[in-house]
This record gives structure tokens, C-alpha cells and sequence, in this order.
């Protein structure tokens, strides 16, 4: 499958099962991961540098990416960045640094989910199911609405954004973010309710990290990301997508 220098796949003869590739420069820890992943059922892809992985990324069929962050060369929040440069699927960063500035520069770079190390691996499988389900739920759920507030589109059912025609590329959380303010417009939605809607029931852990994916929103889809007009904070309550949106079927 071409998979690069300093890369290795365990491929299953059932095509259908989710490919998850696994980037993390040891070896041993990938493997480890890689073993619990295919138990659980999905298959996997492991790189074991930076630029492997993303010479993976782009050369075979992958569903999520489990990506650790202290990685030589090129750490794991940037090549986080580098694969939302073209690429919306699902991205959990591992690390062992556990301080919030930290765990805030992998959800800043574009991650949907964070894990500290040490880790269940139960828990990790159950992460990245809960991701795929989301994306899975999200294709499958689409209304054939399209939403157009100023110049900025939201086709939900095709799940693209744009402004004056120029497609604006989000994460399936930023997308998932945007898609449920703006079918909600009008009404505040509670932060609780956002963070359930994202994240699922036990995502209370994420929870003081919603702001800073309404801020990486802003900054994409605002004319005035510093006075925002589409999403609207609504202090101690949530948030609001402005009421002023013509909706087309």
C-alpha cells in the first residue's frame, strides 16, 4: 500500500472495518496500540515519524488518526495541523504532558479528542468509536438544508462551509459545532447541551475547552472574529447563531 519509510500495516480481510493510523516514533507503544485497536475491531496503519505519516495519510484510505505529541523533527501538533490542511477526519493526540496549555495547543492545532498517558486501552477504543459514531451519525442524519447567513454557506447535507465561494475546511468537531448552532439558530444553546452534543455524555471532562473551539470557529467563519456576529456568547448561558439566517432547502 506504499507506506513509507519508517511505516508498517496490519491489513484485515474484512474491508469495512474503520483504518486507523496510529503515529507514534516507538515502535513498541504504536504496536501496543495498534494490537488493542485491531482486538477491538478496526484495522490499523502505524507510522513511526512525521513525515511517514503524513506520506500515509495521503497515499491510502484512513477513517482516524491517533497521534502522538512529542515526536523528533516534527512534533505531533504540527503534523496535526498539517493533515487539517486537507483532511476533516477525526485526530485523538496521546501525550504524556498533562499541564492545560498543553492539551489547549492540541485542540488549538485541530484535534476532536485529547488523552493523557498513561491510558486505558479500553478507553481508547472507546474514544475513537465514540469519534467514527459521531462522523457516522453526522453522513447519515444530514437534512438536505442549506444555510446561508451573510456570504458564509453551510450545505449540511453535503457538509461543506464556504464564504464568497472559497470552501472553508473545519474539523468533524468544528463542523459539528457550527451545524448544530446554526440549526438551532435563534435559541441560546446551553454550553451543557453543546458539550453532550460534541463530545457525548461523558464529555463533562472537555467541557472548559468548548470556548476554544468557538474561538478556532470564529476565526474561520466571522468576517470580525473579535466582534462576532454569526456566533454569539450568551454569558453564563451558551451560545446563539444569529437569528437573522434565511434557510434554503
Amino acid at each position: 500500500m506504499g507506506l513509507g519509510t519508517g511505516a508498517t500495516a496490519k491489513v484485515s480481510q474484512d474491508e469495512r472495518r474503520p483504518v486507523i493510523l496510529i503515529v507514534d516514533d516507538s515502535a513498541p507503544h504504536a504496536t501496543m496500540v495498534a494490537d488493542a485497536l485491531e482486538t477491538g475491531g478496526f484495522e490499523t496503519l502505524v507510522a513511526t515519524s512525521s513525515a511517514a505519516a503524513i506520506a500515509m495519510f495521503l497515499e491510502t484510505r484512513t477513517d482516524a488518526v491517533i497521534l502522538d505529541v512529542l515526536m523528533p523533527h516534527m512534533d505531533g501538533y504540527d503534523v496535526c495541523a498539517r493533515i487539517r490542511d486537507f483532511s476533516d477526519v477525526p485526530i485523538i493526540m496521546l501525550s504524556a504532558l498533562r499541564n492545560e496549555a498543553e492539551i489547549v495547543q492540541g485542540l488549538n492545532a485541530g484535534a476532536d479528542d485529547y488523552v493523557t498517558k498513561p491510558f486505558n486501552v479500553s478507553e481508547l477504543i472507546a474514544r475513537v468509536g465514540a469519534q467514527l459514531r459521531r462522523v457516522h451519525r453526522q453522513d447519515g442524519n444530514r437534512r438536505r438544508v442549506h444555510i446561508e447567513a451573510d456570504d458564509l454557506s453551510i450545505d449540511l447535507d453535503g457538509r461543506r462551509v464556504s464564504r464568497g465561494g472559497t470552501d472553508i475546511r473545519l474539523s468533524p468537531t468544528e463542523f459539528r459545532l457550527l451545524s448544530y448552532l446554526a440549526a438551532n439558530r435563534g435559541r441560546v444553546v446551553p454550553h451543557s447541551e453543546l458539550i453532550t452534543q460534541l463530545w457525548g455524555e461523558d464529555g463533562a471532562r472537555l467541557g472548559p475547552y468548548l470556548k476554544i473551539y468557538v474561538r478556532r470557529l470564529r476565526q474561520k467563519v466571522e468576517r470580525e472574529p473579535g466582534t462576532p456576529s454569526l456566533i454569539v456568547s450568551r454569558h453564563g448561558s451558551g451560545y446563539v447563531f444569529s437569528e437573522k439566517v434565511p434557510v434554503k432547502s
